[in-house]
């Protein structure tokens, strides 16, 4: 029985990462070479590099070839597209990391855009030096090559290797804030309820500080906004609280006449209105009012 394959992608153009993400399960819209890939975890890899040469003039495609290739499994099935000619370039390692290779050369007329082939072959269990094949696949970088068959004319050329269940190591090397959140709503710490709880009680419940509150510690709440909206009653009176802290700057005096000093202070203010008589009363400290005021 054949299950769903999972699949994944990794794409550097963010438009064609986007087109990826609705036809593959995971894709990472960023460069290969900046990408955390768990070592022979899949049983296929399409790869289909840039055609160019990096700042240091070395080839991308072959570049590309090395560094995603330790991703394959043992077993696993190569699907390495790139102009014909670039072959001889990457004909050691090829033959020295698959076996079994074959290759064919793209239909016309997209053949004459870039003179692209498809080369297909597992990958080695025991990497070893193979000069015949390298030999044969130079000849292909040169010669003539069989056209690709048509989508239906020919049956299964390969098997892929079944590989483990369970989650995958990929993932990019920097943080993608959309990734990171879909992360930490999975697997997060607010995942876990009874951490949850501790931090944020249910409404209904009676929370009391260990200590009375000083003084700091309301203008802290008051500033945090924990005092906006609340309704308070102590069986005499019940009043809707709104806090807030602003800050008031003051000249202040300075050793250099010439030089004009200003400090800035905090003033707490609680507003009360009593939902009885509805009566306003507005309480306010901090920022030296008495001082200020003379």
């Amino acid at each position: 029985m054949i299950g769903e394959a999972e699949t994944y992608g990794i794409e550097i153009e963010q438009h064609r990462a986007a087109d990826a993400r609705k036809v593959l399960g995971h894709v990472i819209a960023g460069s290969a070479f900046a990408v955390r890939v768990a070592a022979e975890a899949f049983s296929c890899l399409w790869l289909n590099p840039p055609y160019d040469q990096d700042e240091g003039n070395r080839r991308l495609e072959h570049s590309f070839l090395t560094a995603t290739g330790r991703s394959l499994a043992p077993g696993g099935l190569l699907v390495y597209i790139v102009p014909r000619s670039r072959l001889v370039q990457s004909a050691r390692y090829l033959s020295a990391h698959y076996d079994d290779l074959r290759c064919y050369r793209f239909q016309d007329p997209e053949y004459a855009d870039f003179g692209q082939c498809v080369l297909l072959g597992p990958k080695r269990k025991v990497q070893a030096v193979a000069p015949d094949l390298r030999a044969t696949i130079e000849h292909w970088a040169k010669g003539e090559v069989p056209v690709l068959p048509e989508p239906g004319t020919v049956g299964p050329l390969f098997d892929l290797p079944s590989l483990r269940a369970g989650p995958v190591t990929f993932a990019s090397q920097f943080v993608e804030p959309e990734e990171a959140a879909a992360e930490a709503r999975q697997r997060g710490l607010w995942t876990n309820p009874a951490l949850v709880e501790r931090l944020w009680p249910p409404e209904e419940l009676t929370v009391r500080p260990l200590m009375p509150l000083r003084r700091g510690h309301l203008a802290v709440m008051v500033a945090a906004g924990f005092l906006n909206n609340i309704v308070l009653d102590d069986g005499v009176r019940r009043v809707l609280v709104k806090g807030r802290v602003t800050k008031v700057s003051r000249s202040v005096e300075s050793a250099d006449p010439d030089v004009k000093v200003e400090r800035e202070f905090l003033r707490t203010s609680v507003v009360m209105l009593d939902l009885e008589t509805g009566v306003f009363e507005q309480i306010e400290q901090g920022g030296d009012l008495a001082e200020a005021a003379s």
